[in-house]
């Protein structure tokens, strides 16, 4: 009998324990079920997202490695399941809470530049070195386009490295952008997108400032004709679309082509010696043209 007793114990012990054990089988068998069915119910409620598939490059060629400006963040959001009619009076809501530009106070001609930014490329550097702007600011570089504006260094001596320490430091009365024609070549809708933003900002950051966008000077028209890229063409539809930007939100243009162009339209080639940009004594003619036209 002693021979049974270990096993007698065994036995009594596991017919006692046995319905616990089954009862916490079955109640981790409710809780699988209960998982299951949740993952069913969510299944049927949201469908599968598809892959939105890779983004495209907008502008690949803005410089090596250098991103237009996060085309993910500037695609418009735009589309939605239904529109909302506008509210009667918010259309004249919009239009009363824009800003009105600054009156301008009238200067004699030798302190017409006193706190003023100019901002630009090769043709701006022209004017800082050429042409006497008293009193004023230059930002500006060989290479600058809209896609570079912050992170380019100032190609003119003696100022500022970087255009947001520029921003930072001064408070303008005015400032003249030119930009445009190191744009072309690139995908035009998504220039003219990216300019309108940087213009946006520059007059957030500068709200007393008064914002003259300048049109881009024509090239040669012998030039012209035989460059597939930078051509008057190309150079009239940037402009235009930067005439544009400047009525829609009130900001003053002007295009001094008016002074340096010929009979056909192109830059008089005997303003020049590359075709691109004027010769250094005409710059000053570029800056009283500005000051005699109160712009």
């Amino acid at each position: 009998m002693r021979k049974y007793y270990y096993l007698i114990v065994f036995v009594i012990g596991f017919v006692l324990q046995w319905p616990f054990v089954l009862h916490k089988l079955y109640i981790e068998q409710e809780k699988s079920m209960g998982a299951f069915a949740e993952r069913q119910e969510n299944a049927d409620r949201w469908p599968e997202e598809t892959d939105p598939g890779p983004e495209q490059s907008v502008v690949s060629e803005v410089a090596e490695g250098e991103d237009p400006g996060n085309s993910t963040e500037e695609e418009s959001v735009e589309e939605s399941s239904g529109e909302r009619e506008p509210e009667e009076g918010a259309e004249e809501k919009t239009s009363e809470e824009e800003p009105d530009e600054p009156e301008e106070e009238e200067l004699p001609p030798e302190e017409f530049f006193q706190n003023t930014l100019f901002i630009g490329d090769s043709r701006t550097m022209g004017l800082a070195e050429y042409a006497d702007l008293t009193g004023a600011v230059v930002f500006a570089n060989t290479g600058m386009n809209i896609y570079r504006l912050y992170s380019l260094k100032n190609g003119v001596r003696d100022q500022e490295a970087y255009l947001e320490d520029v921003l930072a430091k001064n408070q303008f009365r005015k400032i003249y952008l030119m930009l445009g024609i190191n744009e072309l070549g690139y995908d035009e809708g998504q220039t003219v997108k990216r300019f309108e933003e940087e213009v946006l900002k520059l007059r957030e950051l500068q709200p007393d400032a008064k914002i003259v966008l300048e049109a881009n000077l024509h090239v040669t028209s012998e030039r012209s004709e035989r460059d597939e890229i930078f051509n008057n063409e190309g150079i009239d539809r940037i402009n235009e679309n930067i005439r544009q930007i400047a009525e829609k939100y009130g900001f003053s243009y002007i295009d001094v082509n008016e002074i340096f162009d010929d009979e056909t339209g192109g830059l008089n080639a005997q303003y020049t010696h590359d075709e691109v940009h004027v010769l250094g004594k005409y710059y000053q003619q570029w800056a009283d043209w500005i000051r005699e036209n109160k712009i």
